[in-house]
Formats: C-alpha cells, sequence, structure tokens
C-alpha cells in the first residue's frame, strides 16, 4: 500500500485478514472490496468453527511477506480513507499496533482497557484523553486494527486462548472468564508490544435489530437487540402495537 504523508512516500506491505463465517453482513463485504480496493489490497478469508484459530492461521500465512496486518471482523463498517488515515496513524506514532474506536453490540461502552485504570470501578475517561490522537492502552479489538507482523514474531504461540472462570463458566452474569481476543492482546502487551488506541478515528459495528410499530407518542417505532428478544423468551418490547 503506498502512503503519503506530506511530501513523503512509503510502499508498505499490507496484508488484510478475516476470520469470516460461511454466512455474513454484506454490507460488511463490500466495505471491505471498496475500501481495500483502492488501496490494492486484497484480503485473506479464512473460514472455520473456530475464530481464534482461524486468524491465527490467516496472520501465520503473511507474516513472513508483510510489513503489517490488517484485521477486520465481518460486522465492521468503514472506508478507504479510514483505512489510510489508520495506517498513516499507526506508522508515526511508533505503536505496534492501532484500533480505531468502536462501541460494542448491544451495548454503550467502547472496546478497550486504558492503561493505569480499573475497569471495574471506572467506566469513563476524562475529555483530555482523546486530545492525543493515540492513546496506550491494555485492550482493543479486531474491528479494523493495524498490526505490525514483527511484533507478532514476539508472542508466543498459541495467540488466542480462551479460558473459563473459577468455576469453569463463561457466563457474563458470573464474569472472570477471558475471552480468546482479549488473551492475544494481554500477551501480545506482555511480549513488550505498544497497543494504541487511535482517538479521533471511529469504526461502525453493524448489528441486527427488530423493529416493532409503536403506540407510544415519541415515535412510529421501536427497536430491540435481537439477543434480548430470544433472552425476554420472544417478548416484544414493552410499548409495541399489537403484540401477541
Amino acid at each position: 500500500m503506498l502512503l503519503r504523508i506530506g511530501n513523503v512516500e512509503a510502499e508498505i506491505k499490507v496484508a488484510c485478514v478475516m476470520s469470516a463465517p460461511r454466512l455474513g453482513f454484506l454490507d460488511n463485504f463490500f466495505c471491505v472490496s471498496t475500501a481495500l480496493a483502492p488501496h490494492k489490497i486484497s484480503p485473506v478469508k479464512v473460514s472455520g468453527a473456530f475464530w481464534g484459530q482461524c486468524l491465527q492461521r490467516g496472520m501465520e500465512q503473511v507474516i513472513d511477506t508483510h510489513d503489517v496486518v490488517l484485521v477486520v471482523d465481518y460486522d465492521t463498517v468503514f472506508s478507504s480513507r479510514t483505512v489510510e488515515a489508520m495506517l498513516a496513524l499507526l506508522m508515526h506514532s511508533g505503536m505496534d499496533a492501532l484500533a480505531p474506536l468502536q462501541i460494542k453490540r448491544e451495548s454503550d461502552c467502547l472496546m478497550f482497557c486504558p492503561k493505569n485504570i480499573d475497569v471495574t470501578t471506572v467506566t469513563t475517561v476524562q475529555e483530555d484523553w482523546f486530545k492525543q490522537p493515540v492513546q496506550p492502552v491494555l485492550t482493543a479489538h479486531f474491528g479494523l486494527t493495524f498490526i505490525r507482523t514483527e511484533a507478532l514474531k514476539k508472542m508466543q504461540k498459541p495467540w488466542f486462548v480462551p479460558s473459563a472462570n473459577a468455576i469453569g463458566e463463561y457466563t457474563p452474569e458470573h464474569g472472570g472468564y477471558l475471552d480468546e481476543d482479549l488473551y492475544f492482546w494481554k500477551s501480545f502487551c506482555a511480549a513488550g508490544n505498544k497497543l494504541g488506541m487511535a482517538t479521533n478515528i471511529s469504526v461502525g459495528h453493524a448489528e441486527l435489530m427488530v423493529t416493532w410499530p409503536s403506540r407510544e407518542a415519541k415515535g412510529p417505532k421501536i427497536h430491540q437487540h435481537t439477543t434480548e428478544y430470544w433472552n425476554s423468551g420472544q417478548k416484544a418490547p414493552e410499548g409495541t402495537w399489537g403484540a401477541i
């Protein structure tokens, strides 16, 4: 990928890797094709039942032939300008990996863990935090994340390992378990690599919603997450018109 910053040009070998299911979101797939084509990047798709194993295999395919791996989730929404801005910021910042701001699905939370903050008691950052273009973080996501291949080579394998909590469960209500993506970032930083968050670049996160007609005056429709529908015993949200 040809990167231009001011009067300086550099050719950086970027490989895009996706751990993708057999079926997925067409909005995302068209984002990938239209955003990567101008930069002459062809994505490597790896499919299988185990997300982490697929992603590791994809990275291993390009680790010795490319400078940077761009990891894309199959539900991320972004443009070619986002790709260019992220790569430029990665090169300028000196970080070993860089992720944009992204909201967790069915949540109001951004997906990162800042340094020097106890996330069990603090869930916000000060406004000054966003004044720096890049902030060091402990964890991020794989929505549209650039990772230097030299940083991957410092890590011990396997790169993605989930672990249950003390009672052998993965249930959110009990907590204490570790997903394989967070395991990756903890191992990444433990290997001496620097992970950064781009504080002024964001990407979208596609999520499926159910729309119901509303009986309330504040609007003609009500949105409901599909997870809420199934977890509630297939009940429409309160205020739905004519729900049975």
